[in-house]
């Protein structure tokens, strides 16, 4: 299940907010005092009480057969009694510690850990993961949960050890006088997580007897408690939910950037998004960080209330999207001097509206290169001048601090990348596709996608259907495409207009204007050359016509050279989903599946994380 839409009344001090087409990722930032706390908190009071809590609605979208069929409906609107009583069947069922499904989860700002409560074992050692628990297990004190998430996994070991012991006995009495040892590590997935969060520390196998949990670091044992706040708050928070493998929740967090750095409060909403499946996410929060990395799903802006003449309140949630005034403003608190403190190897990702760009290379990434650390540059305008870029960032160390730079191929003329790079020493490279948006148009990844998504008979699981929609699209597209490379291509040629003159101290004002006007003449001969219209007709119809000839070829060239931005939003559309869940969908299917479509990219980091400065 996901929430759809919001309404809200006089959630005091919140006075009217009513926010729809909620993505994957909702974000609610704001000022201090303006109710952000206060609205999360009624909306956990109407899903602990669907019948109460009368000036909150919540529209509630079925996201698995399961859901449809218990409700015989997609959506349900908790304003209405019906639907509000099939909502409270569906979550008030137990469910297994380990299979948390269609529910909703709730972590508290609070998250400090206690002195663990020892757990007293018994002979009768039963699996902790098959264990049922009440609905409101997840909306407790997350203090307890951590009691609880501990004694789980001392008690799996535990039962993981005397299944081995068993099975034993077993192949024993039977005559065998060998066991195979592939017994799967039941706390892979926690280490995992650990590793991601907190590399190189990696976590040990806990020991009951000891009532703690250890880790590992440069070859030493540590106790958990050893670790910062900031570092327990996140193992907190993210082993309580892999320990329910949560799928199709809707989770709430409250302001998970507590004493956190900003780095760890992104590493942990990857953890987050990368456990589970179908999960939708609702952080308040003040971290510019945690706001900018999810600009391509729903962030919300809860401004102060306003009244109208006729006494009714505007709506005080304000979305912030890619393109608007607010979101640059948001951009800049994360663009100052101290990226450098976010780690020794910084790796530049281009592109204004970053967040997709860092989202993609993180999941991608994982733990595989802990030295890498991902920065948004802030867009193309900063990157129009490489030759800049790498006598000033690239080729310099910062405090000890380490600079690369990965754009799209769009942003260099194709003949000059190779130098660029050359010149770069490894430390600038170029995708392999115009965009990056291209890697996300492979029509069997698609198919998969949605094959738990789609009836059976979908188009959307066809992936010869898929592939002639996409085709449809580029074709439809190659105006599109044809000019901006066209645009693109002159206005490289053309450049920055420049009339400053050298020498120019100690000039008259009849010199000085005899001196600019000359440049002047100069710049505009040199346009005037670049923009004859003799050469831009036949670029323009030399590009439309390579283009058409890639879309003509059985092979999937053209996704490496069409622009593929316009491309993935209109088909996302045409599926019915925002581009946003569309790219978590077909990265989380990527990742399950470990599919090579993303090889190319991970190689660039390879080489990044690989490279020694002279």
């Amino acid at each position: 299940m996901r929430l759809k839409s919001i309404r809200a009344t006089d959630v005091m001090p919140v006075r009217r907010v009513e926010i729809d087409g909620l993505s994957d990722v909702i974000v609610i930032a704001g000022p201090n005092g303006v109710g952000k706390s206060r609205l999360i908190d009624g909306l956990l009071q109407k899903i602990q009480n669907l019948g109460g809590v009368p000036n909150i609605q919540l529209i509630i979208e079925a996201t698995t057969q399961s859901e449809w069929d218990d409700w015989g409906k997609r959506e349900l609107d908790t304003s209405q009694n019906d639907d509000a009583q099939k909502l409270t069947r569906t979550l008030h069922k137990n469910r297994s510690r380990r299979a948390w499904n269609s529910s909703f989860i709730h972590f508290e700002s609070d998250r400090a850990i206690q002195q663990v409560t020892p757990y007293q074992f018994t002979w009768d050692i039963v699996d902790p993961w098959l264990e049922n628990l009440g609905w409101t297990q997840t909306f407790g004190g997350l203090k307890a949960r951590f009691h609880d998430t501990l004694h789980s996994l001392f008690r799996k070991m535990q039962s993981h050890e005397k299944e081995i012991a068993r099975r034993a006995i077993e192949l024993q009495k039977q005559g065998q006088a060998a066991m195979p040892l592939d017994f799967a590590d039941p706390l892979k997935p926690f280490k995992d997580a650990f590793s991601l969060l907190l590399s190189p520390k990696m976590l040990s196998n806990p020991d009951p007897r000891q009532q703690q949990l250890y880790y590992t670091s440069e070859g030493n044992s540590f106790a958990l408690n050893s670790l910062s706040s900031g570092e327990r708050e996140v193992v907190n928070i993210v082993f309580d939910f892999i320990l329910r493998t949560s799928s199709d929740c809707i989770v709430f967090i409250d302001e998970p950037e507590l004493h956190l750095h900003p780095e760890l409060s992104y590493k942990l909403l990857q953890a987050l998004r990368s456990a589970g499946t179908r999960n939708q996410f609702v952080f308040c929060t003040h971290s510019p960080d945690i706001i900018t990395a999810s600009l391509d799903q729903t962030v919300i802006f809860l401004a102060p209330p306003v009244a109208n003449a006729d006494g009714s309140y505007r709506n005080q949630a304000i979305r912030v999207r890619d393109d608007d005034a607010t979101n640059e403003a948001l951009r800049l608190l994360g663009q100052s001097i101290g990226v450098i403190a976010l780690g020794r190897r910084l790796v530049l990702v281009e592109g204004a509206a970053s967040s997709l760009d860092k989202q993609t290379y993180g999941l991608l990434l994982k733990n595989r290169f802990p030295s890498l650390v991902l920065v948004p540059t802030g867009g193309k305008d900063l990157i129009l001048s490489f030759g800049q870029v790498l006598a000033h960032v690239l080729e310099r160390t910062v405090w000890g601090v380490e600079f690369f730079m990965l754009c799209d191929r769009d942003s260099a003329p194709v003949s000059e990348i190779p130098t660029l790079e050359t010149q770069a020493n490894g430390r600038l490279k170029f995708l392999n596709r115009y965009h990056l948006e291209n890697y996300f148009l492979n029509a069997e990844v698609i198919a998969r996608m949605f094959v738990e998504l789609e009836p059976p008979g979908s188009w959307l699981r066809d992936a010869a259907a898929i592939e002639q929609r996409l085709r449809e699209i580029a074709r439809e597209s190659l105006s599109y495409a044809t000019a901006l490379i066209v645009s693109t291509q002159i206005r490289r040629r053309v450049g920055n207009v420049t009339l400053m003159p050298r020498d120019v101290f100690r000039k008259t004002a009849d010199e000085l204007t005899a001196m600019i006007t000359a440049a002047a003449s100069g710049e505009t001969a040199r346009v005037q050359a670049e923009m004859n219209a003799a050469q831009v007709e036949n670029l323009t119809r030399t590009v439309f016509a390579r283009l058409e000839g890639l879309l003509a070829q059985n092979s999937d060239d053209w996704k490496r050279e069409i622009p593929g931005k316009q491309i993935l939003s209109r088909f996302a559309s045409a599926a019915g989903l925002d581009s946003g869940r569309f790219k978590n969908l077909y990265l989380v299917t990527v990742d399950r599946e470990n599919l090579p479509v993303f090889d190319d990219v991970v190689a660039i980091f390879a080489g990044f994380a690989a490279a020694a400065r002279s």
